[in-house]
This record gives structure tokens, sequence and C-alpha cells, in this order.
């Protein structure tokens, strides 16, 4: 393996100091020797292809190793980083040099897809009739080491944004559909009640008075 120089290794140490891990950072090749790290690293930019709760931290060397092949047939092989075996074992075996040579690896990778995400979203930006003055000035090395990089949040903004007019329209829906239901329960009863109303016992005054003149009658006679 080629050594690293310098330069290329404070990147990486700079870049990984950065981020807030589930365990205090001591020693890089030993840290990431469980593939845990590195799974919280990948999450943070391909948060579609990971679930850290699959990875859990161990000491023995077959635990680690098989937390970095899930890692390799799950995610790295999906995003073009695929690891070989020798690689894994070296990994896992906390050997020096190795995660460094990775995590270059897979930084200038995710710099790559920063780049193309935001290519593509300013062919969106312009394909729906805005200019390319328009476009933002945008630094690879600020969105590598942002929490989220800018590409993701902008989609999850705009899946955030119509979900929410998705759920205001089915809130409509369902406030127009009650108040039905209400007329409608309401024309019920009033229905309800009209069929149930007692009819009148008291006969009409005509017909009293052509009783009353019957029962003389029988009366007299």
């Amino acid at each position: 393996m080629e050594p690293i120089n310098d330069d290329k290794l404070d990147e990486i140490y700079g870049w990984i100091d950065q981020i807030t891990f589930s365990r205090p950072k001591k020693n890089i090749s030993r840290d990431f020797s469980d593939g845990v790290f590195m799974a919280e690293l990948l999450k943070r930019y391909y948060p579609k292809h990971i679930d850290v709760h699959n990875y859990i931290p161990g000491n023995s060397i077959a635990k680690k190793r098989d937390n970095w092949n899930m890692l390799n047939r799950k995610v790295l092989s999906k995003i073009d980083m695929k690891l070989g075996k020798d690689v894994i074992n070296q990994l896992a075996n906390s050997q020096p040099g190795i995660i460094e040579k990775v995590l270059i690896d897979v930084r200038t990778k995710i710099l790559k897809d920063c780049n193309a995400d935001r290519d593509s979203l300013y062919s969106d930006y312009e394909e729906n009739g805005r200019g390319e003055n328009s476009r933002p000035i945008v630094n690879p090395e600020e969105v590598a080491n942002r929490t989220v990089p800018r590409q993701i949040f902008v989609r999850l903004k705009q899946d955030l944004q119509e979900r929410n007019e998705t759920i205001d329209a089915l809130q409509q829906k369902v406030s127009h559909l009650e108040s039905l239901i209400k007329l409608k329960d309401q024309r019920i009863a009033d229905l309800t009640a009209q069929i149930t109303r007692p009819m009148a016992r008291t006969s009409p005054p005509h017909t009293n008075l052509v009783n009353f003149e019957n029962a003389k009658i029988r009366t007299s006679s």
C-alpha cells in the first residue's frame, strides 16, 4: 500500500474530528475496527441506504468482520465502494493506515456524489425556467463537512412541503365530509321527529257538535 501524504491525513483527521460519533474517539484504527463508526459516518451522507441499529459494537474479530461484511453488502456495494476481503480483515484487526485509506476513498466518493447531485439540482432548476446566472456558488469541501449535505436538505425540504400540502388537502376533505355527515344526521333527526310525533287525539269541533246532537235525540226518544 502506498504511503499517504501528510496533507491527505490532515484532511481526513480534521474531517473525522468534526463528526460526533456514538463513542468517544481514541485511536482511529481501533475506533473504526468494528464498522460501527463507518456506519454512523455513511448514515450522514447516504441515510436511505443504512440503518445504524443493525451494526452492534463488538470486541471479537468475528463480530467486527460481520459488521464490515454487512456494511459492504448493504451499503458500500450500492455506492460503488465495495471492499475486498483482505481489506475487511485488516480493518477488523485494526491494522494501522488501512482505515485512513478507506476514509480517503469514502470522502472522495461523497464529494463526487455531492457534485453530481448538485448538478442534477441545477439541471432541474434551469429546466423550470430559471437562468444559469442563478446558480449559487457551492464549495464541495464545505458540503462534505456538513452534518447534512445541501442536496439532501433541499430534497428533504421539498418532500416535507409536498407531504404537508397533501395532509392539508386531506384535512380539508375530512372537514367537508364531517360537515356533510352532520347535516345528514340533522336531517334524519328532523324526519324521525316528524314521524314519531303523536297524532292529535282531540276531534275537530264540527264532529263534536254532531255527536252532541245525536246524543240529545237518543235521550229524548
